[in-house]
């Protein structure tokens, strides 16, 4: 099996993960849009004794996608290990048609693009995992956010049918949802955000995870024991408190 696959691995919680499994003799497949960032991180990573082996992709790029895993693929069979990270959150204004298609496209289309390409083989080599990156916000649709939230909910629900199949096969298949983390991303959030983790240590408790074998990762707990609960509770009841959190 051909090393491991990040997308999304220019910045944040891909850039951190990549620095996380660079050790001698790993081999790093590293996919992003920005490849001058790609080519920033490259050496850090051989510095550690890893081999990056950089892609410029698009994860919506389908036929792209496809195209990457025949190349890796023919290179030494399908990753040991592929996160599927790169995801975007849309505008502020999240909840409008626009933001939908574009927030989905990234976010659950480029998770499978980058999964269904190798599935087949991983299923036949008998090995290897499958890791999709969500979002505590997948629990229930928050203000302004109703594409982010909407995506990652749907990547939950594909996440467990995609397990249901191929883990008899051997192919473990964790979904992470992390709470917030020091990204590019939540750098840009006008609210305040509750126990956040610096990427470093978001990356170290997913890889503990997937370790494990855990089926679903998330962190930390008590934002997963907040988010948990208000998906529990009645829908305008969660509204009405969502209303006093935020003072309106």
């Amino acid at each position: 099996m051909s090393g491991i696959l990040v997308t999304g691995a220019s910045s944040g919680l891909g850039w951190a993960l990549a620095q996380l499994y660079a050790e001698p003799g790993a081999t790093l497949h590293l996919v992003a849009r920005r490849s001058d960032r790609l080519r920033t991180l490259a050496p850090l990573l051989v510095e550690r004794g890893a081999r990056p082996v950089l892609h410029e992709a698009d994860v919506r790029d389908r036929a792209r996608m496809e195209e990457l895993a025949q190349e890796i693929m023919a290179s030494g069979g399908p990753p040991a290990l592929i996160v599927a990270n790169a995801g975007i959150r849309g505008e502020e204004e999240g909840n409008d048609h626009k933001t939908m298609e574009t927030v989905f496209s990234t976010n659950v289309m480029g998770v499978l693009n980058t999964i269904l390409p190798f599935l087949p083989a991983l299923k036949k080599e008998g090995r290897g995992r499958i890791a999709v990156v969500g979002s505590l916000a997948g629990y229930r649709g928050l203000p302004k956010a109703g594409a982010y939230c909407a995506s990652k909910s749907a990547l939950s629900a594909w996440t467990d049918a995609i397990r249901y199949e191929a883990e008899p096969f051997g192919v473990t298949v964790s979904l992470i949802n992390p709470g917030y983390v020091v990204t590019e991303m939540t750098r840009r959030n006008p609210y305040p955000m509750p126990f956040i983790l610096t990427a470093p240590e978001a990356a170290r408790r997913i890889r503990v995870g997937l370790d494990r074998g855990r089926a679903r990762i998330e962190f930390p707990l008590p934002l997963v024991l907040l988010v948990r609960t208000l998906a529990l509770l009645p829908p305008r009841l969660g509204d009405r408190l969502l209303r006093l959190a935020s003072g309106r």
